[in-house]
């Protein structure tokens, strides 16, 4: 048995850190890419963008990569 993942792909998750509720998601990067979107002015510029609700004061962005044990 070992966990794998069904594909290389991950999962960005931007999340309400004091309601842990998860706001949106950016799907299918590369883990090569994933350090595009965790900078200051990339979270701060995808917020702006992307969330058109009232903004968080505090937000945690995870990055996901589910694994399945086979």
């Amino acid at each position: 048995m070992r966990y794998e993942k069904a594909t290389p792909r991950l999962t960005i998750q931007f999340v309400n850190a004091d309601t842990e509720e998860i706001l949106f998601v950016v799907k299918d990067r590369t883990w090569m890419n994933i350090g595009d979107i965790l900078s200051d002015g990339a979270v701060d510029s995808i917020m702006k963008h992307e969330y058109h609700e009232k903004h968080p004061k505090n937000l945690m962005v995870l990055v996901v990569g589910e694994y399945e044990l086979k």
